[in-house]
């Protein structure tokens, strides 16, 4: 491979780098190139990508990013899941890829943020709720505090109201509203 060959790689993991919410690096020792192509397919439907890299230029890409290379998640044949934004939707794909494939595609672990994770951090992105469901939940959370504040407000109004009304019914009703 020619030096310029390889510059163009690692700018294109840079740019793939600098696209994703989160890497996650997994060796495909024994994977057939159909079944890394269905990997890719269900990978792109949540806006994600598998690359099958050298591991010298993808660390050289990683450490030109400002990224950390998770060096010891890169042992064997590896490929990189550059993740989109719904990172428990992207490692929910890996992960049933994974139990599918069995030895086969094995999760080591990634990047997520400016932390390497270790494999166990990068299965438990799967368990996160959906970005649907932590969206709902972040306005549920807002919205809790201001209900409570409307109850606070209308509170007194609400007492004032009762207590006339028990006023009223004690003096007779009818006789003191006209």
């Amino acid at each position: 491979m020619t030096r310029e060959r390889k510059d163009e790689l690692i700018e294109t993991y840079k740019q793939a780098i600098a696209q994703s919410h989160a890497i996650i690096v997994a060796e495909y020792r024994g994977l057939t190139v159909p079944k890394v192509q269905k990997l890719r397919s269900n990978l792109r439907e949540v806006d994600s990508t598998f690359i099958i890299a050298k591991k010298t230029l993808m660390s050289r890409a990683l450490q030109e990013s400002g990224a950390p290379v998770p060096a010891a998640a890169m042992i064997g044949p590896v490929g990189f899941a550059f993740l989109g934004e719904d990172l428990a939707a992207c490692t929910k794909v890996l992960k049933d890829f994974a139990k599918e494939a069995g030895e086969a595609f094995v999760i080591h672990g990634g990047v997520l943020g400016q932390s390497v994770i270790d494999a166990a951090g990068a299965v438990a992105l799967a368990d996160l709720p959906s970005r649907e469901v932590q969206l709902a939940q972040l306005l549920g959370a807002i919205a809790a505090p201001l209900s409570g504040l409307a109850s606070l407000v209308t509170g007194p109004h609400r007492d004032l109201i009762g207590l006339l009304q028990a006023r009223i019914d004690k003096e007779g009703g009818d006789a003191v509203a006209a």
